[in-house]
């Protein structure tokens, strides 16, 4: 299992989870991330988005973002909850 992957957490370029189409769900406080969260603009990656979550742990119908899961952009989700893990 793998890190939880929340609002304002980072990929390896240095892009953070800016937004979250979800607003229900929380880890250590922040929104819980999942496919298609925001990524703000790293190096020349602009308009990136959270992809390839969880194929069984869902937040409102939509994939959970772990750490290691690629965005858009190709980077992998880096750091991520010290306490919340996902399938």
């Amino acid at each position: 299992m793998a890190a939880a992957q929340r609002k304002t957490d980072a990929n390896t370029g240095g892009g953070t989870i800016s937004s979250v189409p979800q607003s229900t769900v929380y880890a250590n406080s922040k929104l819980l991330s999942v496919n298609g969260s925001s990524v703000t603009t790293h190096g020349l990656h602009s308009g990136a988005t959270t992809a390839n979550g969880s194929s069984t742990v869902f937040a409102g119908g939509t994939a959970v973002n772990r750490t290691s899961d690629a965005d858009s952009c190709a980077h992998t989700r880096a750091g991520g909850s010290s306490d919340v893990n996902i399938g």
